[in-house]
């Protein structure tokens, strides 16, 4: 994905440090459209594989068990975004909340390459570029 993201945003607006909103929301514009135009045959499962991702269920089952699992799904629960559709190469909806993702289940993730992020959304996980709000992929299912 980052190989064919550094290529498509070659000739998107760079997303520069300003305070301007509209120069930010232009720049994400730009870099989603591109890039969710050389994916458009992604599908789901291409960068989540059903491996990857029954995986990343046995990494944070442990930590959802107990009384810091009971808080850290209640902190999903509170931060869930409503209305998300769960579609990879889509647009991350305007003015959604982007979720956090309790600490002690990232730390059972991978390391992603800037500006990749974990989201969980209610009991799933996407993968989600945040600087062009692209979903690059998902998991089904992944907080039990």
């Amino acid at each position: 994905y980052m190989k064919l993201r550094s290529s498509a945003v070659k000739d998107a607006p760079p997303l520069k440090e300003t305070k301007d909103p509209a120069k930010i929301k232009a720049a994400q514009d730009g870099m989603n459209t591109q890039i969710r135009a050389a994916r458009v045959n992604a599908k789901h499962g291409d960068v989540i594989t059903p491996e990857v991702a029954a995986a990343f269920r046995r990494l944070l089952y442990p930590e959802l068990k107990g009384e810091d699992g009971h808080e850290a799904k209640e902190i999903i629960k509170d931060d869930a975004p409503t209305n998300i559709t769960f579609k990879v190469n889509a647009k991350y909806p305007d003015g959604a909340p982007v979720p956090t993702v309790p600490a002690n289940l990232l730390v059972n993730l991978p390391t992603l390459p800037q500006p990749l992020q974990f989201r969980i959304i209610d009991k799933h996980l996407i993968l989600l570029d945040e600087d062009a709000d692209v979903i690059v992929d998902y998991a089904l299912n992944v907080i039990k």
